[in-house]
């Protein structure tokens, strides 16, 4: 993986980090569901010892590295992740309804940190669309969370709204679910953080969470 990083890495820095990132992702895509290639993958990179597993709020993980929100807002990439070897993958931000996120550019490279500044903004394709994603996704050996947001557009004071909309359609698709508070990159999203936000959220969610047939673990 590392031959092959240094490989392209001279090509991908020549791109947008956005357009290299839907580069490598589309190739993953591709890959993924070429015929002989997932099991090509699986053997050179995919690695499982019963010591490295993990367990949490009763799920059982092959291992404790996994995909951060963030990297596979569609859901789309699961199963090529899961090829890879990663013990979870969380999808998302999700937010009830499509929204584009910042304006272009908002992804910059800090290449003497090796880090990257993300100021996406939510851009989500909506619950739907992840929904439909989820149902489609053949891999079931990778544990699967979604991260749920609000609507840039949604008054503040309707936020449990949203969150409770998107933890209805998406959380029985997958094993735990995920809250996301703390973007900066929405406006006024913070103060859900406050005591009396918090306890409305957490408290709908939990309601919610008590009428599924297996509820989910929520983070």
């Amino acid at each position: 993986m590392d031959f092959l990083y240094q490989v392209t890495r001279p090509l991908l820095f020549r791109l947008d980090a956005e357009r290299a990132h839907d580069l490598v992702t589309a190739m993953l895509r591709t890959a993924g569901r070429t015929p002989l290639l997932p099991d090509l993958i699986r053997v050179l990179y995919a690695w499982e010892d019963p010591v490295l597993a993990v367990e949490w709020a009763g799920l059982r993980f092959a291992n404790p590295l996994g995909v951060a929100a963030g990297f596979d807002k569609r859901a789309d990439l699961v199963d090529a992740l899961a090829l890879l070897g990663f013990g979870h993958v969380e999808v998302g931000t999700v937010t009830p309804r499509p929204q584009p996120g910042n304006p272009r550019p908002r992804l910059f490279r800090l290449p003497e940190d090796m880090a990257l500044i993300n100021r996406l903004g939510f851009n989500s394709p909506g619950m739907v669309a992840v929904a439909q994603a989820l149902r489609a996704r053949r891999s079931r050996t990778v544990i699967v969370g979604v991260n749920i947001g609000k609507n840039r557009d949604t008054p503040l004071e309707r936020a449990v709204e949203d969150y409770a909309a998107t933890f209805v359609a998406l959380a029985p698709l997958a094993d735990y679910v995920a809250i996301n508070i703390s973007s900066p990159n929405t406006p006024g999203l913070r103060r859900l953080h406050e005591r009396d936000a918090l306890e409305e959220l957490l408290r709908e969610l939990m309601r919610l969470n008590r009428h599924l047939p297996h509820p989910r673990p929520i983070a």
